[in-house]
């Protein structure tokens, strides 16, 4: 859904963000972007970081090393004719990807149909075998598509944490490139 709001709604969010900057990490207290909160949690957590002597660079490597790392982009294509956004949306609805970054699509919903928790909203969303997330809609407010993309890539040990920050991105930019094809750019 366009607009910080449906984020903050979320059943059970501990923490959401928007790529536009907002951030909310106490959905309970303030149901929109508060980088004050934001701020102040931080800094807990560098605080904290410190005490046992590590980074929040080291902190967030930690989490890479039991999450895999996830690795976020996007791609905004403007248009000067709004009927190229719906040209665009029709085209990836009749012939959606098979395979995003070599992974195969195994689920695409259309999010225009709307489901049990989220009412009907002009968006694709496609997820691969390996768990990559493309997200394809257009702007609320410009003349312009919006395409969000996640790679999920995991990681054994510490050591492996430089080839595979590069590996994500290479990950990322396979991904850009078919998201282009796809539209026929």
């Amino acid at each position: 859904m366009t607009g910080f709001k449906w984020i903050s709604r979320v059943p059970g969010l501990i923490y959401g963000y928007e790529e536009a900057l907002g951030y909310c990490v106490a959905p309970e207290l303030v149901r929109d972007k508060d980088g004050i909160s934001a701020a102040v949690l931080i800094a807990e957590m560098a605080a904290a970081a410190k005490a046992d002597g590590k980074t929040i660079f080291d902190t967030l490597d930690e989490l890479y090393l039991q999450h895999g790392i996830h690795a976020s982009d996007q791609m905004s294509i403007r248009v000067a004719d709004l009927g190229l956004l719906d040209a665009m949306m029709n085209r990836l609805r009749v012939s959606p990807p098979d395979s995003f970054g070599s992974s195969a699509v195994e689920n695409f919903v259309d999010l225009a149909e709307g489901s049990g928790h989220l009412p009907p909203t002009d968006g694709l969303l496609y997820l691969t075998r390996d768990q990559t997330r493309v997200i394809i809609r257009p702007s609320g407010t410009e003349p312009k598509l919006k395409c969000y993309l996640e790679v999920i890539l995991p990681v054994e040990s510490a050591a492996e944490l430089p080839e595979a920050r590069q590996a994500a991105r290479t990950a990322l930019d396979n991904v850009l490139g078919d998201v282009r094809e796809a539209l026929g750019l």
